[in-house]
């Protein structure tokens, strides 16, 4: 063999040693322009080309995408869908409203820290001295009439307001007056919100107002209401019906000493409904009839309370249905009228004593239902002496059924 072959057989196992390494040479992405390519003339056109080709490269070798490409035969993944990032997103703004919420109950539990800096108000004894009684304030007036509201700014504040304190109410009850402005000084609350969680528990009690010119009471009424009515007999100053009542009430034929009844510890007056004076009072039926037809009621009972005077009064109480089963199959519903001295009518409540109260001028309705009944007890509180009127009232009480939503 010569040398001339020998050299020839040589470069023959060259190039067949080139085919076997061939399939292990490292295939590289083709080059992408670079970043300054783009603002040479003509480079928009190679670019477009590029993303062309990027959109036709479906996974045969590097897909052109440069840092984020892919293998042979594997397919890129899929983006998330808007909706998969909308549920994303809720479920976070979810966490981070349920945390916020915890972090604020937990703040709320907390003691408020003391502030020394905070600006308070407090209500100073408006009793002087003999030497401040003699003394005079730049206004020329006297001890005794100063503010009795000063203001306190922290350490090393000025003293003093030029605001006028509010006026006692006149209900002092023989107490002095620093025992009046100590009733009146209600404490601060420490925060405005204490709890952020929602509750769907029903109130213990609604109170509603019927629309004026109603014929017929034309909402929903439910077991917890409470409901206030003005317009269905008269006007506030009218008081036709009240001395109608008194004159067939005494022209009926029927002993006044045996008519009218002590009721509740001698508070107030009752007729008594054994006797047949409601034969003699057409007036009566009237009020009647027409508290049937506007709560399309079943009235079952009924009662006529007389207040004389404003000493007279009703202490607060359950009506039988709320004690006696077999008055609730027949009574869910409580209708008082009230004609004459307008009274204020309150309830308290059952469990924490809360009292709330609703002025009755003459005329007025007001009505609760079989719940209420139950959480709350009503009556007619006392008036002070020293607001005393010898006006009367009276007040007619209608205990029957009515359709009711249960809450």
């Amino acid at each position: 063999m010569s040398n001339r072959d020998f050299v020839g057989m040589s470069n023959w196992a060259e190039e067949e040693d080139d085919d076997h390494e061939e399939p292990h040479r490292k295939v590289l992405p083709p080059k992408r322009h670079g970043s300054i390519e783009r603002y040479r003339p003509g480079a928009i056109h190679g670019q477009q080309q590029l993303q062309r080709q990027d959109r036709e490269d479906t996974g045969h070798g590097w897909n052109g995408r440069g840092r984020g490409a892919v293998p042979n035969g594997q397919l890129r993944q899929p983006r998330d869908q808007p909706d998969d990032l909308r549920q994303k997103l809720n479920a976070k703004k979810q966490l981070d409203q349920n945390d916020l919420r915890h972090r604020l109950n937990q703040r709320s539990r907390e003691p408020e820290p003391p502030n020394s800096n905070q600006e308070e108000e407090r209500h100073v004894d408006d009793r002087a001295s003999p030497e401040e009684g003699r003394g005079r304030g730049r206004n020329g007036q006297s001890g005794n009439g100063r503010n009795r509201h000063q203001r306190v700014q922290g350490k090393g504040g000025n003293f003093g307001s030029s605001r006028e304190a509010p006026r006692l109410h006149p209900r002092e009850n023989g107490q002095s007056k620093s025992e009046n402005t100590a009733r009146h000084n209600l404490p601060r609350p420490k925060r405005n919100t204490e709890n952020f969680n929602p509750s769907y528990a029903p109130p213990e009690m609604r109170i509603l107002a019927a629309a004026p010119g109603l014929k017929k009471y034309n909402r929903e009424y439910t077991s917890r209401d409470v409901l206030v009515v003005n317009d269905l007999f008269c006007a506030e100053n009218d008081l036709t019906i009240y001395n109608k009542l008194l004159v067939e009430i005494e022209q009926s034929g029927v002993n006044l000493d045996q008519l009218w009844q002590s009721w509740h510890n001698d508070s107030h007056w009752i007729a008594d409904d054994k006797l047949k004076w409601k034969a003699a009072c057409p007036t009566f039926h009237m009020i009647l009839d027409r508290i049937r037809d506007y709560f399309e009621m079943d009235i079952k009972a009924t009662r006529l309370n007389w207040y004389r005077d404003s000493s007279e009064w009703k202490p607060f109480h359950h009506d039988a249905a709320a004690l006696k089963p077999d008055k609730a199959r027949t009574q869910n519903m409580t209708v008082a009228v009230s004609f004459g001295m307008e009274r204020d009518a309150a309830f308290e409540h059952a469990q924490t004593k809360t009292v709330i109260s609703m002025p009755q001028p003459n005329g007025t309705i007001y009505t609760f239902g079989k719940d209420v009944n139950i959480l709350w007890r009503h009556g007619i509180p006392q008036i002070p002496p020293e607001e005393y009127s010898d006006q009367g009232r009276i007040s007619i009480i209608a205990w029957g059924w009515m359709e009711q939503t249960q809450i």
